[in-house]
Parts: C-alpha cells; structure tokens; sequence
C-alpha cells in the first residue's frame, strides 16, 4: 500500500524509483506504470527529471529484461534534449555493466552507439562527445563507435542463439549484419574485406569524419570483383564481408519469413556494387558523353544492350569492367527469385528488374516487368507511365546553346519509337509579355507573382500553362521522317 501511496503522490520521482528498487520482488506491472508516468513527463519537456527516472530503471537489475533497453534509449534521449550529449557514453557502459547477461539490452546499448553523435572534442587528453564550449581539438569516434557496437553485439550473439525467441533472435541477426555493414556500403565496401578486430578500440580520429567517394567495388591481386563468400560459422569467417553473409544467413535460418528480408539486403548490395549504373559519375547517367561510350570494345556503354543476364559492365576499383557474375553473386537473379515468390516485396522485386534491365538498355524485358507489376497492382500508375515511356511514341527538343542571328537556327529533337515528326515554328510576342510583366509591378501587387514576371519561363508558360495569347504569326512549317 506504500508502494501504491508513492507513485500516486507528487513526490520527486528518484524517491519513487527508490522505493521499488528497494521492495523484492516488485510487480512488473508497477514499472510499467511509472515507464508511462516518465514517457508523459519527457513529452511535457521536463526532461531532467524523465532522465533521472529512466536512468534509475535501467539501473536496476530487477526490471523487466525485455524492457530495459527502451528505459537506456529513453534516458539518452533526456541527455540529449538537456543538451549533455557528453553524459551519455558513462551512462551507457553503467548500464551494460549491471545488465552483462542481457542480450536483449545488449543490443539496444549497441543500437545507441550506431545512432548516437559521433562528433566532439578532445578536451585535457579526454574525449567528450557534443559540443563543447572553451576550446580543445575536434575528434570524432565513428569508428571507435562502430567496433564498440559490435562487440557488445558479439557478445550477445551467443545469448541471443539460446533464447527460445527465435523470431527476435533472427532480427537481432539481421540487426548485427546492419552493423557490420555501417561505413562499409556502396562508398567504402573495400572495408569489408578487413577481419574487424573486436579486442582492440579503435582511437578518436580528427576531425569531424567524412564519408569518401566511391571507388568502385574492390578486386583481388588479379584484378577480379572480390565476392563475399558464405562461411559455415561466424568463427571460420575470414572478413568482416563473410562475416556479414553469415548473419543474414543466419538469421533467415532462425525464422524463414526473414529470408525475403535477408535476401533483398543481399541483393541491394549486390546491385550497388555490380550493377550497371555504377559506370555513372557525379550523376550524369549514361546521357551524351557517358564513360566510355566512345571506346570501341566490350565494356562501353553502347554495348549494354548485348548483355546477357549473367554478366554486367561495372566500374571496379581498376576501372570499367565487363566480366561473368556466378549465380550466387548476381542480384537479377536474386530479384528474380523474390519477384516468383508469393511475399509482400514481389512488386518491389519486379520494379527493381524493370529498372535493371532499363539502365541496360534491354527495353523489351523491361517492359515485360513493368506489365507483370501493372499485372499484380493494376493501379499502379507509376509503372504504367514507366511502361509507356518504352512503349509510346516520345519525343523531347534538346537544350541548345543560344545561336547568332542571321546563320539559321538549328534545334535537337531526340525521339523513341517515332516514325515522322511535323514542326510548326511560331512567333513570340515579345511587346505584349513585356507590357503585361510592367502592368503587373505598376499594379503594386502585395506579393509579387512569378509566373507572371519571370519573362525568361515563356516557353513553359506557352506550353504547359496554355499562354497562347503571347503566340503570335506562324513563320515556319515542316515534316521530317
């Protein structure tokens, strides 16, 4: 009855949590409700006091296991309203250090490291995380960060195997192939051929870290595409590369409903390292004066269309590259596979093969995708517009450099699946849009409209807002095959 009296009363909340901590044997029921009398006091901004609450759960051994990770989440993020980003690091290890069996709360500590400000400053030979007023030298801890994550997750793989949750054990599976993937993606994936080694913690780095530019996918002294090959057991693994593989192997071992999940990670990957539009630089994909469209052998852009599903053009870290995938490593295999199967990314998977075989150029079977995605959804009109774009007759004016006058003006006009084209040259009347652009300032408008004075738009006024008063005589009309 006490115990009821405290969390009814507007004492501070730390003597609340002193009380339960202190009663053996508490209800759960009574730390749920003080988790949600907390949750209200972090909306209603109080935020010191939601911290030294949720602090005091996640400190007590006694609470609910399945639960505590949330409570180290939820002071955290107190810390981080209160603006005392530097708390959280000895917050966070005296939390793991009163729940070392708890793999559960293992991975939420380990989640909070990938998520939280990498950022600070060295201040008197100490780092502290966040901004810091007086001076000291910028460090970040990214990968210091990183390493930590993982062994607090690889420590908790083999508690997490045991539990007879194994639905939850393979999501923390797929979690942990998260992590090994972190900084490692399509820009740094030459990482993952490294063997993390998990005993040692990285340093702070200077600086405020930086992401580089991607490489190309990494090869081998023979200059072949390095694959990522399954180990038998995370011990055997010889890279944090099989390292991944074996998690999201795992994991859809665990629980098959997560091997579509495991799946499409896999081929995500695969895409961004081997796919096609890799080639493509700073953006530009494939348009006039693409890589290599001039170099007269097998790996130009020209020759995507005579591609077979089996092999791809690719930019490696040695330069572009046509070479053979294997099944295992060939994501339109994978996408295929997913798009056959009766789960809830076969219109993803079916997407992703349209665009695959676009970027190829091979439009005939990407339209055949696009009509078995209109086929499952028929009203997805995004694929339809993307279906019409290679089957319907399209044609586009390219953009010209302004032309001397008296030589002619010339114009590009690039077309798919035309058979003649007919212009009609018209002309602009240059005095009325100038007259109406003055009326509009003389008007002395609150607020200026655009539309009306950006004199530079004419073209699209005239065609897609239906402007035909600035049309003036026609001057020119002819038809080209």
């Amino acid at each position: 009855m006490r115990i009821k009296q405290c969390l009814s009363s507007l004492i501070p909340l730390g003597v609340v949590l002193m009380t339960i901590s202190g009663a053996g044997g508490v209800e759960p029921s009574l730390h749920d409700g003080l988790r949600d009398r907390l949750q209200k006091t972090l909306r209603a901004g109080n935020f010191k006091d939601a911290y030294e609450g949720f602090r005091d759960l996640a400190l007590n051994p006694a609470c609910d296991p399945k639960k505590v990770g949330n409570d180290l989440r939820m002071g955290i993020q107190a810390l981080e309203r209160l603006n005392r980003v530097a708390e959280i690091d000895a917050f966070r290890e005296a939390v793991i250090a009163a729940h070392q069996q708890n793999w559960r709360l293992l991975w939420a500590a380990a989640q909070s490291y990938v998520e939280v400000q990498h950022q600070g400053f060295i201040v008197a030979g100490k780092f502290e995380r966040g901004q810091h007023r007086g001076g000291g030298q910028v460090a970040n801890a990214m990968e210091r960060d990183r390493v930590r994550a993982l062994q607090l997750m690889v420590q908790a793989l083999p508690l997490a195997l045991r539990d007879d949750d194994r639905t939850e054990a393979a999501k923390f599976l797929l979690s942990l192939a998260d992590v090994w993937l972190d900084q490692r993606g399509s820009r740094e994936s030459w990482r993952l051929q490294d063997l993390t080694d998990l005993a040692v913690l990285p340093d702070y780095e200077p600086g405020w870290g930086h992401h580089a530019q991607t490489r190309g996918a990494p090869v081998d002294a023979d200059g072949n595409p390095v694959f990522h090959h399954l180990p038998k057991r995370f011990e055997q693994a010889r890279s944090d590369g099989q390292r991944w593989r074996w998690c999201l192997a795992q994991a859809a071992e665990l629980d098959p409903r997560l091997l579509r999940d495991s799946r499409v990670r896999f081929a995500e990957f695969l895409h961004g390292q081997f796919g096609v539009q890799t080639m493509a630089e700073y953006g530009w994909f494939f348009g006039r004066g693409a890589v290599d469209d001039s170099r007269e052998d097998q790996s130009g852009t020209y020759a995507l269309h005579t591609l077979g599903e089996d092999e791809t053009i690719a930019r490696l870290a040695t330069g572009i590259k046509r070479f053979k995938l294997p099944d295992e490593f060939n994501c339109i295999k994978l996408y295929q596979q997913l798009a056959e199967a009766d789960s809830g990314w076969q219109a993803q998977a079916l997407e992703r093969l349209a665009t695959v075989f676009e970027n190829r150029r091979q439009y005939r079977r990407a339209a055949e995708y696009w009509r078995q995605r209109i086929a499952l959804a028929p009203n997805a009109e995004h694929a339809k517009r993307r279906l019409e774009q290679i089957e319907g007759n399209w044609g586009r004016f390219e953009p010209v450099m302004t032309q001397p006058a008296g030589k002619g003006a010339t114009v590009e006009f690039r077309f798919r699946n035309g058979r003649a084209v007919e212009f009609t040259a018209r002309e602009v009347n240059v005095q009325k849009l100038l007259d109406d652009v003055k009326a509009h300032l003389k008007s002395n408008p609150r607020q200026l409209d655009w539309r009306k004075v950006n004199i530079g738009d004419i073209g699209y006024r005239l065609l897609e807002q239906g402007q035909a008063e600035y049309l003036g005589r026609e001057v020119a009309r002819w038809k080209l095959d």
